[in-house]
């Protein structure tokens, strides 16, 4: 499972598995099979919101009640002190089913490929796992899925009324909502070896956004880059919302070995869950050249750089090593203590254009230590275009997700990222996407 996860990103994969039915089908009352899935990125992170079964004979027929699907993975446990990782196994909501012909697309004949669909929310379907230890988000290991056909349900086979059913747990495939991006490495001089994705508008353009991804997207161990478009919605800056409102752009979005903000590269002011940030990086210089390298492979001309946490606060840093690379920035829920920032530093980035994004509620990185002092000296310096996009909370904005009461299901205030992929950061009007589109033109 762990290599399946970590080497199997393309869409091919799901689709090489539906095999077609030959003009003169037979059927069984014994049907055995395989399954691929589908995973969605969402503001709160991703989850498995398809099964594609492939099965040796086809079905007659199926709806949402034909089937029942258990989803075992692993997860953290927080109700106990020391944060377990344990296996779960929970049962999912089969929201829909259908028969599906070679090409995927819906059929009313039969066929030996199905399609059920799930629903997911906020604590359900995502096969990620999030570790507290190291605070870093991994593919689950194990995680699969358990279809079986319902108790009551009454399933054919060419007229053969199906008696056995057995779908195979090993997964044979995933599809993602970032499979338009690829994924490639960059080593660079220092020794410190990048994986990253990136993507590509068909037309080009002379336009580069970086994303610096926050802690739970770093590491090597079970993890890809996929994981840092996936976990925090990222995967959005190639869609056409984005893509239209910056007049396309080229999007670069490195994975660290481990976190931004670590010193050293081998993690040691990491302790007790907590960094003890000194404003500095061990990855400054190898990210810095990683940038330049991408900037050159795609000819483009301007750079705009942004992050959130701790890669808000690794664009802060990014952007007072190097004052003279980015067109612009936009530090969002930013973990860069004003404390560390020196006078010189903030002359160095005065006059950069600036979008900060966070949170009055933020309890991870409290922006009366962060955000707020950083800007008013800032203002005070000088600074020429600087914009603040604040709230007092982060609550979903789909209207999807409800509290036992009824109200938005309300997220960390941590999370402030959510309204900057859904360009809801608004600063005196200025939308965070078009603050982008003008620093670009």
């Amino acid at each position: 499972m762990r290599k399946f996860f970590g080497a199997v990103l393309s869409a091919a994969m799901l689709t090489a598995g539906l095999t077609g039915c030959s003009k003169a089908q037979t059927g069984s009352d014994t049907i055995t099979g395989t399954y691929a899935v589908e995973i969605q990125g969402y503001d709160w992170g991703c989850g498995v919101t398809k099964a594609k079964l492939t099965l040796d004979y086809p079905l007659d027929s199926v709806s949402a009640d034909t089937f029942t699907v258990s989803e075992t993975k692993q997860q953290t446990d927080f109700t106990s002190e020391t944060f377990d990782v344990v296996e779960n196994t929970a049962d999912r909501t089969v929201t829909d089913a259908y028969l599906v012909d070679d090409d995927g697309k819906k059929t009313e004949n039969a066929s030996k490929n199905v399609v059920i669909e799930m629903s997911v929310d906020p604590n359900t379907g995502s096969p990620l796992l999030f570790t507290m230890s190291t605070q870093f988000n991994t593919w689950s290991d194990p995680y699969y899925l358990t279809v079986s056909l319902a108790k009551d349900a009454e399933v054919t086979s060419i007229s053969k009324e199906v008696k056995s059913f057995k779908i195979d747990t090993e997964l044979t495939g995933k599809t993602t909502s970032v499979d338009r991006y690829s994924v490639d490495s960059y080593k660079a001089d220092d020794g410190v070896n990048y994986q990253y994705a990136h993507y590509e508008p068909a037309d080009g353009s002379k336009t580069l956004v970086v994303w610096l991804h926050g802690m739970g997207e770093g590491g090597t161990e079970d993890t890809d880059p996929t994981v840092t478009l996936l976990a925090n919605k990222a995967g959005t800056l190639a869609d056409s919302d984005f893509q239209d409102a910056v007049g396309n752009a080229n999007i670069l979005v490195p994975q660290c070995p481990t976190y931004w903000m670590d010193a050293d590269g081998k993690s040691t002011n990491f302790n007790n869950g907590g960094i003890q940030a000194d404003g500095t990086s061990y990855y400054t210089e190898s990210l810095m050249e990683l940038i330049e390298s991408y900037k050159k492979e795609t000819g483009s001309t301007k750079v705009i750089l942004a992050g959130c946490s701790n890669g808000g606060y690794m664009t802060m840093l990014m952007a007072m090593n190097y004052p003279d690379a980015f067109d612009a920035i936009v530090p969002i829920s930013e973990a860069l203590p004003n404390s560390v920032i020196t006078d010189d530093e903030i002359n160095a980035i005065k006059d950069i254009p600036m979008y900060f994004v966070y949170s009055n509620d933020d309890t991870t990185v409290d922006p009366t230590l962060h955000e707020i002092p950083t800007i008013q000296r800032l203002q005070a310096a000088g600074t020429k275009e600087l914009y603040v996009s604040t709230s007092d909370h982060v609550t979903d904005l789909s209207g999807e997700y409800k509290d036992a009461d009824g109200n938005a299901y309300q997220y960390m205030g941590h999370w402030s990222w959510i309204y900057f992929f859904n360009n809801q950061c608004d600063a005196d009007g200025t939308k965070a996407f078009d603050f982008i589109a003008d620093n670009v033109k």
